[in-house]
Formats: structure tokens, sequence, C-alpha cells
């Protein structure tokens, strides 16, 4: 019979997620993901499998901790220029003062493995269209509003989602 789980998944994987968003997948070594986590590495393994599914696991709660919290704040507000407002202050007060000072995970995680992990992309191509499609949702509601210069709109998504990966 096997042992019994003594440690609370999502904290451990969040845990995780710190560690690979500061040093990416391949400056993290397996015993600093033990550390960081507080496991030793037979637990990690048998939680986990490997660096590899445990990276993956990370990169999906990064997505949908981040991800949907990016687009509750662009779509808090009534104004979508309030929306977008709101959401770029934010991100730059994480840029100066939190997390984001190691940049976006999955943006990172895209120019760390640039073409040589494909099954990797489609969680980072979901991740760019929904945040895309908050975007323009938000230029949708501030054009109807006439808060945007003539000729903008939600056909600009795609701009922002480069502003803010980039």
């Amino acid at each position: 019979m096997g042992r019994i789980r003594k440690f609370e998944l999502e904290t451990v994987v969040d845990h995780a997620v710190s560690t690979f968003w500061q040093h990416g997948y391949e400056g993290t070594p397996m015993a600093e993901l033990c550390r960081s986590m507080a496991l030793q590495p037979g637990s990690v393994y048998a939680a986990f499998g490997d660096k590899r599914q445990l990276f993956i696991r990370c990169l999906h709660r990064y997505a949908e901790t981040v991800s949907r919290q990016a687009v509750e704040r662009i779509n808090a507000k009534p104004s979508g220029l309030a929306g977008l407002h709101d959401y770029f202050e934010h991100l730059v007060d994480a840029m100066v003062h939190g997390q984001r000072r190691w940049g976006c995970l999955l943006t990172n995680s895209v120019v760390e493995f640039a073409g040589r992990d494909t099954d990797l992309s489609a969680l980072f191509q979901a991740h760019f269209a929904r945040l895309e499609s908050a975007f323009a949702a938000a230029l949708a509601r501030a054009r109807a509003a006439n808060e945007l210069r003539e000729g903008a709109g939600p056909h600009d998504a795609g701009l922002l989602v480069a502003v803010v990966q980039g």
C-alpha cells in the first residue's frame, strides 16, 4: 500500500510555480524544486512523475490562476478603458513590486522552449488567445462608449497582447 500524502498538492505546486517562474525550466534543478516545495525527491516523483510533468502542471496552474485573474481584472469595470487601465496599472505594479519582476512564466517558457517543444505550444496559444479575447471585449466596450480614438477598437487586441508579452 502507498504512503498517505501529507502535503497540500496545490500549495506545493504554487511553490514550484514560483521556482520555475524565477529560474526557468532548465535553470531549476530538482534539488531546488524539492527545497522550495519542502518535499523529498521521492514524494515529488510519486506525486508528479518527473520534472517535465511537474513543469506542465505548473504551467497549467499559472495559466488557470494568473490568466483568470487578468481576465477578471479587465472585465471588472463597466468601462472597457477603465478595465484596461486597471489591468496595466496592476501589471506594472507587479513588475516593480511582485513576482512579475520575473516576467510572465508562459512567455518566459515560450522563449525557453521556442520551436523545440510543440506539445507545450497549445497551452501557450490558449493563454495568449484568452488574453487577446479579454482585450478585444474591453476594447469593444470602450469603442461603444466612445472612449477610444477614431479607428481604434477590438481589432487592436493583438497589439496589446504583443505589448504585454513582449
